[in-house]
């Protein structure tokens, strides 16, 4: 196929949609690289890498609704075997100029849909005492990907990683908007930061990508334009609904990842990823039961599910539980380990989510006990939350919402009227509902948001561990936090001492500034129950005195490890050994400068027991027997593969003494490499 001819203007980056017709025509889409895990006790890493390639390259005559068949007994990630006649190999190098000391890895088919065979490879390397970069392409017969590199931590080595959220744009985001003339700027900021200073992680904290137009396509656009709300909630999911959205969801991950330097990101920095309701479509999972239960729904959310699987974590329904990746079955929560003091877990808000669930009260104790298992290496650990745990909120605003669906639903003359006004959407609920219900501040929510909480402090305290929560999905940038009531005069001695850092969204355009002050001005320090607190912090003051709190442009988040000789420390003497560093980079798009324009330091201090603190962590034991129990009662295993992952030997980390420190207000600093203000305790 001819290459297509495009116009670019001198200088400008080549549009997504340049890139994605290059990748069609060449016949392939990726690689799509993806972070696993770490095996401590073997000092291994393991990855995989995604192609799709068109099946006309390859002469193959499977069809598309006729995906491969699995084995039961065939080996799983890294060691696949290949699975058909066509030659499918991954060729690997240290990246020191001379393709010396060689590795390969056989392709797997895992499926072939919409025209394209997707294969996987599976990737196992051992850790070295530095970081090194790895080259390596990708061959699946006549078709073969141009070398890329990505780097490894060494074997004693914190990695350093970023989190994005909400790469995609909204559909009312006007035509002019800068935001959607330069959707990349923040992933170019991103390469520059990973060419200077290389990246072994990247976690997409949820919405990947934007799937909500797939209701535009013609027999989903049909079926929401119903009048009658009995017969759309019975309708069938139908062969045609079916193939509209496969070839939707497709094509919409393949453009969004072969978007111009999300592309060069995806082949060359190890990625993890989690979805959110973008993922599947705006709002999934907060809608009434009678919606979220019909067929149409619950078909589409089928297709959905199985491309998170293909694209986000390589692997197929048929597969996914025999894997053992994941913490149980029905549900995505993961456990990731990013160094030897730094723990991940990825916790799937979106499954099982109903409007009345975020997580299924059966999956607390098995992320208890999964925080229990860690190795006792682990100093911190981070919670990544989909939405806010610690966020303003309006009531006023959700219940006077919440009682127009009410009168909706009682009278279908005040339906019509509404639906013509443009206040309720497609599934007959008022426009705004469902991003409310949405989020842990919700009324529907607050009892299990105690719950989560309670949660977090009962892995912080039964192993002496800083938890810390990683959060998007708001489009804007903000530091919160839960800390003890009464308050300890420094953070690190606090055992319920949470930061929240808040990130979003890379590519997604910022809410208006007017809705992000009055955010600011309803922010309270508030109880949560007889022992926590919860406030928001002046992260972003003096230099945005009006929206100190919030900040309303685009960011995402780079995090290392405060661990001379590979990270330097954030003022030279100071004791902040240990700390995990979140910077918050963010765009000024008045003010582009080719990188972001502000950067936001944000220390976490490594927990340091004193006499108080150790009356709430002093009983460790106590607190794994009660998981225990709990797990028993509810009939939920960890995986045994977990437990691989993990020394036998349990306990808490001694920390070492440091000096104390004060509270101080953040300060920014502008800048690629502009200096930073620390250490500054969120």
């Amino acid at each position: 196929m001819p290459e297509a001819k495009h116009k670019k203007t001198e200088g400008s980056p080549p549009t997504a949609e340049h890139a994605c017709r290059k990748m069609v025509d060449r016949g392939w889409a990726g690689p799509y690289l993806r972070y696993i895990n770490i095996l401590p006790e073997e000092g291994v890493w393991l990855g995989s890498v995604l192609l799709l390639v068109r099946s006309e390259r390859l002469g193959a005559s499977r069809t598309p609704a006729q995906p491969p068949a699995e084995s039961a007994d065939r080996p799983t990630r890294p060691g696949d075997t290949q699975s058909h006649d066509i030659t499918a190999e991954m060729v690997m190098w240290e990246a020191d100029g001379k393709e010396q000391g060689q590795s390969t890895s056989q392709g797997v088919l895992l499926t072939e849909v919409e025209g394209w065979q997707a294969w996987r490879f599976g990737i196992s390397l051992s850790l070295h005492r530095s970081q090194r970069p790895i080259a390596y392409h990708v061959a699946v017969g006549p078709v073969q990907t141009e070398q890329c590199v990505f780097w490894i931590p060494g074997g004693g080595q914190p990695m350093h990683w970023g989190y994005t959220s909400c790469n995609g744009l909204s559909s009312d985001v006007p035509e002019d908007a800068p935001e959607r003339q330069d959707a990349t700027y923040l992933w170019r900021d991103l390469l520059q930061l990973h060419d200077a200073y290389p990246m072994h992680c990247l976690f997409g904290g949820g919405d990947q990508v934007y799937n909500d137009l797939v209701w535009s396509e013609p027999s989903l656009k049909e079926w929401g334009n119903l009048e009658d709300r009995e017969a759309k909630l019975s309708a069938n999911w139908t062969p045609e609904m079916e193939g509209e959205a496969t070839e939707f969801y497709c094509r919409n991950y393949i453009d969004t990842f072969s978007t111009t330097h999300i592309a060069t990101a995806m082949a060359c920095i190890p990625q993890l990823m989690q979805w959110d309701d973008h993922d599947i479509w705006d709002g999934w999972g907060s809608y009434r039961e009678d919606v979220q239960s019909c067929f149409v729904f619950k078909g589409l959310f089928q297709v959905a599910r199985r491309f998170f699987l293909l694209f986000q974590k390589h692997t197929t329904v048929e597969r996914v539980d025999k894997e053992g990746e994941f913490l149980n079955k029905g549900s995505y929560h993961s456990v990731h380990y990013l160094g030897p003091t730094v723990a991940l877990f990825s916790v799937d808000m979106r499954t099982q989510r109903t409007r009345s669930v975020c997580v299924p009260e059966a999956d607390y104790p098995l992320l208890l006990q999964a925080a229990q298992a860690l190795p006792v290496t682990v100093e911190h650990l981070v919670m990544a939350s989909g939405v806010p745990v610690v966020w303003p909120n309006i009531p006023s605003m959700e219940l006077l919402l919440r009682g127009l669906e009410h009168a909706i639903n009682r009278f279908n003359c005040l339906l019509d009227l509404t639906k013509k006004t443009g206040l309720v959407d497609q599934f007959d609920q008022p426009e705004i509902l469902d991003d409310l219900h949405d989020g842990w501040i919700a009324d529907l929510h607050s009892e299990e948001r105690i719950r989560f909480i309670h949660l977090m402090q009962d892995m912080a305290t039964s192993r002496q561990l800083r938890v810390s929560i990683l959060s998007g999905d708001a489009h804007v940038a903000g530091i919160g936090r839960l800390y003890s009531h009464p308050k300890y005069k420094n953070l690190e001695n606090d055992p319920l001492f949470m930061p929240q850092i808040t990130s979003s969204a890379i590519v997604n355009a910022p809410p208006p500034n007017p809705v992000v002050r009055t955010l600011t001005r309803l922010n309270f320090s508030k109880k949560i129950d007889g022992k926590t607190k919860q406030k928001m912090v002046r992260a972003f003051w003096p230099r945005h005195p009006r929206v100190d709190k919030l900040l309303a442009y685009r960011n995402w988040c780079d995090v290392s490890l405060v661990a001379p000789p590979f990270s330097a420390p954030m003022v030279p003497g100071e004791a902040d050994h240990g700390a995990l560093r979140f910077v918050l980079r963010v765009e000024r798009p008045k003010q582009r400068l080719g990188f972001a324009e502000e950067t936001y330091t944000i220390a976490v201090p490594r927990f340091v027991p004193d006499k108080r603190s150790e009356r709430l962590t002093g009983d460790t034991e106590a607190t794994r027997q009660r998981a225990l129990r709990a797990l028993a009662a509810a009939g939920v295993a960890l995986p045994a593969v977990f437990f691989s992952l993990n020394p036998s030997k349990q306990g808490s980390p001694q920390a070492e003494p440091v000096e104390e420190e004060t509270e101080v207000n953040l300060e920014p600093s502008g800048g690629l490499n502009g200096r930073r203000a620390g250490p500054q305790y969120a």
